[in-house]
């Protein structure tokens, strides 16, 4: 096979490989095998573009299952492939993949990886992609409570996303810009925002076709706008929007987190505009369902709340028992701004520990602003240590060019006085070259004519063959089957005698045809001929002998061009002594050859007959089937013969090529 055709043997294993992983009747664990395959497969490729492509799907399928490390692996790979093969465009992607991989779980490696990204983009000048990365670090500045600096990062980005047609990404942006503007408690400026964030999801929608990604879009939107309708005290317009996302059909089977938020969101907008109806059963639903979830911070969030709820029916005593709940299930989760509502009200409501509760609040505030401070300050320094090396690099690469220059300058001078003195010398030499070519080209006339020479002697003998083959043997054939079809017509002694001597005679013909061809075929006969045709021209030829009809079946996967001339002379040879046997022997009406190619990539050769079968023991004697033994043993086979008298004879050779 050359290797265009295993490339695509290659690609079509891999994408097979991709559509099998992807199936979702299978396992995380039959999902991984499957993906390590792949790996497998693409790290024996050569670097190419399509190999890095590759790289980053399977990176792609690794990160959707959650396992972060094996996707940064995969795309720390791709990145040193590109950066071999000088691709800016996959080097760019590469950094960002990594970024992904390490933003779950180190968010400041993942500020670094996207800022490298980033200013690879901008020299390709591709807009989108820094946009992207812009937004990316917003996301990362403002879940680590930077939102001055988020709110900075996710502008710029708006910028370039809102020409780039890209809605998911617009919608985002706009996100993270309310986000931190609500972060800096700018409720009526993040409400604008989220607003236009849902005016990207209408546009986005058209374009979506999986309900469930829409749905991801739309509920969060409406949820944040909801949420800051109550921050500026309009209630009734925050109901409003907690409703349109509970009246989603099968919103707690398709999204049981969203809907536990929207509830207990609902159930507190409810109650700051004056009803309590049922407000007590929504918030313990809420609950019950975040608590299945496993989602205890989301459980501290509804439970403040409710104890707020408590407090409002005047149920103190139940209001500080709930809220110690929540303060200690936000105390588990680092759930900060949750602990400081908790700490808040109870300081208000529980006069017993109010200064403790007072003084707890203050010590949290304050090491949530010292960690902000230095989360902005650690930040900073990712981006002006990231400048800082740059501005050295460049410094670097210059005086490395004026040492390169001048390295460069010195070589040639000292290579030009070297040149000259060498070509003084080579001009002496070319004299003797020139005589030399000329002898050579004599001697190569000289080859040329004793090769004619021997071409016209292989012609001259291969002339003298033909005929040889015609004049000789070919004429003893006819004159051997003209006696034999007059002496075949009488049936006295005489005749059968004479019969006996042509017999005889065809016999040494046969032995002068095998010493003429045997030279000329047996390295080349295999090689000439299509082995499936060879075999079929051999079981058909058997009609014209006996009365036996012969069936074959030669399996069409089994490549013969790969397979070597010996093993296919001696699967020839097993056939030839296992019809010769029939033929003799078997007196069937029926035999069959098979050829197939097993699960297990050998090849199964049986060959059988309905006819008189014979004792096995006996049998084993002979020499042919000891030859067939040896032929298979040479092949690293098996060989099983079955038969009983009057049962049929089956001959079974499994091997492999």
């Amino acid at each position: 096979m050359n290797k265009k055709s295993d490339i695509a043997v290659s690609d079509k294993k891999i994408n097979a490989l991709f559509k099998d992983a992807n199936n979702n009747q299978k396992s995380l664990s039959k999902k991984k095998v499957l993906l390590d395959s792949i790996f497998h497969e693409i790290s024996r490729r050569k670097n190419d573009s399509i190999t890095r492509n590759f790289h980053f799907q399977l990176a792609d399928e690794f990160y959707r299952l959650n396992d972060f490390q094996t996707s940064r692996i995969i795309s720390e790979e791709a990145f040193n492939l590109a950066n071999d093969a000088n691709d800016s465009v996959a080097t760019a992607k590469a950094l960002y993949y990594i970024g992904d991989c390490y933003e779950p779980i180190k968010k400041d490696s993942a500020f670094y990886y996207y800022l490298q990204a980033e200013k690879i983009y901008r020299r390709l000048k591709d807009s989108e992609n820094v946009g992207r990365m812009l937004l990316y670090k917003g996301g990362i500045l403002y879940s680590e409570g930077n939102y001055i600096e988020s709110e900075i990062e996710a502008s710029k980005s708006l910028q370039l996303l809102n020409k780039s047609g890209n809605y998911k990404l617009t919608y985002s942006a706009y996100n993270i810009l309310a986000n931190s503007l609500q972060g800096l408690n700018d409720f009526n400026g993040a409400l604008k925002y989220h607003e236009l964030a849902l005016k990207e999801y209408d546009k986005l929608k058209l374009k979506e076709t999986d309900p469930k990604v829409i749905l991801g879009y739309y509920i969060p939107t409406l949820n944040n706008i909801g949420y800051m309708y109550d921050k500026i005290g309009e209630h009734q317009k925050a109901i409003k929007q907690f409703e349109k996302i509970i009246a989603i059909k099968d919103l707690r089977k398709l999204f049981p987190e969203y809907y536990a938020a929207t509830l207990s969101n609902l159930a507190y907008s409810k109650m700051k505009a004056g009803d309590f109806k049922d407000l007590k059963e929504m918030f313990y639903e809420s609950i019950h369902l975040r608590d299945s979830l496993g989602n205890q911070a989301g459980v501290a969030y509804s439970k403040v709340q409710l104890g707020e709820f408590y407090l409002i029916q005047k149920d103190t005593l139940q209001s500080i028992v709930t809220l110690k709940e929540s303060y200690q299930l936000a105390s588990d989760t680092k759930s900060y701004y949750e602990l400081l509502r908790c700490l808040k009200l109870l300081s208000k409501i529980d006069t017993s520990r109010s200064q403790q509760y007072s003084d707890e609040y203050i010590a949290v505030s304050d090491s949530l602003q010292k960690k902000e401070r230095a989360t902005r300050n650690k930040y900073a320094r990712i981006a002006y240590e990231t400048e800082r090396l740059e501005e050295e690099n460049e410094v670097l690469t210059k005086r490395n060019l004026y040492i390169l220059l001048g390295a460069a300058f010195f070589i040639f001078v000292v290579t030009a006085l070297g040149i000259i003195r060498h070509l003084k010398a080579k001009n002496k030499e070319l004299q003797l070259i020139q005589q030399q070519q000329e002898a050579n080209e004599e001697i190569y006339h000289l080859l040329v004519e004793q090769q004619e020479k021997v071409n016209t002697a292989k012609e001259e003998e291969k002339t003298r063959i033909a005929m040889e083959l015609h004049d000789n043997i070919m004429n003893k054939i006819y004159g051997v089957r003209m006696n034999l079809g007059f002496f075949n017509n009488k049936a006295d002694e005489k005749a059968t005698e004479k019969r006996k001597e042509y017999i005889l005679e065809l016999q040494n013909i046969e032995k002068e045809i095998r010493t003429i061809s045997h030279d000329l075929t047996k390295n080349s006969y295999f090689e000439e001929r299509n082995f499936t045709e060879l075999l079929s021209f051999l079981i058909k030829n058997q009609e014209n002998i006996n009365t036996t009809d012969f069936h074959y079946e030669i399996d069409e996967n089994i490549d013969w061009d790969t397979v070597p001339n010996t093993t296919k002379i001696n699967i020839y040879r097993i056939v030839q002594e296992g019809i010769l046997n029939i033929n003799k022997y078997a007196n069937a009406k029926n035999a069959f050859v098979t050829l197939t190619l097993t699960e297990t990539g050998k090849v199964q050769l049986i060959v059988s007959d309905d006819g008189a079968g014979f004792d096995l023991k006996i049998a084993k004697k002979g020499i042919g089937l000891k030859n067939m033994t040896e032929r298979i043993t040479a092949l690293k086979g098996e060989l099983n013969i079955k038969s009983n008298i009057g049962k049929g004879t089956q001959i079974e050779a499994v091997f492999p090529l």
